[in-house]
């Protein structure tokens, strides 16, 4: 989602004398600007989160329907370069709404392990930090420039959740669908981390640029919102391989 936006925004950046209209009379975003938009996304979905665990876990078809209008409420965003912080927060929270219902038939569904919500959420820090020191590296930076091989695998991710909710809604896995499979279930749950890990790399890899370039300010909420979903993304993936091997 970020790589998208940032290319839009250096495209704008090299448009000859557009370019000095925009860097002289627009403020450039910041790295205190992504901060606070960052954790503005993310307190959104914890808060939604607790509404999600109360109300929508206890109902398939509305914890499917939420997830149908999660997909469609993202490929809308993705398509409104800058998107506003109503539209950042929103999303947001209907990402939190999603994430709330998740952990409750993650934890509780299962194996009535709330404790797997601690471990899962150290993990996604430890992760999250461990995604800021590989970006410093070579490595890391070409990594989170490889924008087109991520939305191909993405794509195919993505082909695989549809399949898997298919799956689970008839008790493969004991519910969990693929990842419930004794064996390529494990190998599912690290494919997801690893691919969660590389969408926050790509997505830092996205703010440094667009800081770099001079993007305009209001890019900040775009980038944002990418990195709050990335790490809420990182997560569920976490939180859905503890419970599997906690079965």
């Amino acid at each position: 989602m970020a790589n998208q936006m940032l290319a839009e925004v250096e495209k704008a950046l090299k448009d000859g004398p557009a370019r000095t209209s925009m860097t002289t009379t627009t403020e450039t975003v910041q790295l205190p600007d992504v901060i606070v938009a960052t954790a503005a996304c993310l307190g959104i979905a914890i808060v939604a989160a607790v509404p999600g665990w109360l109300f929508l876990s206890g109902s398939i078809v509305l914890y499917l329907g939420l997830i149908v209008v999660l997909m469609a409420a993202g490929f809308y965003v993705a398509r409104r370069s800058p998107v506003s912080p109503g539209l950042a927060l929103g999303y947001s929270a209907l990402l939190g709404l999603m994430m709330g219902a998740f952990t409750h038939m993650a934890t509780t569904g299962y194996n009535d392990n709330v404790a797997l919500i601690t471990q899962a959420v150290l993990g996604t820090v430890a992760g999250a930090v461990a995604m800021l020191l590989v970006y410093s590296t070579p490595f890391g930076k070409r990594a989170s420039r490889a924008g087109k091989l991520f939305i191909g695998v993405m794509i195919g991710y993505f082909l695989l959740g549809i399949a898997n909710i298919v799956a689970a809604l008839f008790g493969v896995g004991g519910g969990w669908g693929f990842y419930g499979v004794s064996g390529i279930g494990l190998v599912l749950c690290a494919v997801g981390v690893a691919l969660a890990c590389w969408s926050l790399l790509v997505d830092i890899g996205a703010a440094a640029n667009a800081i770099a370039a001079g993007a305009p300010r209001s890019w900040s909420w775009s980038l944002g919102m990418a990195l709050a979903s990335s790490i809420v993304w990182l997560y569920l993936e976490l939180l859905r391989l503890l419970a599997i091997l906690n079965r």
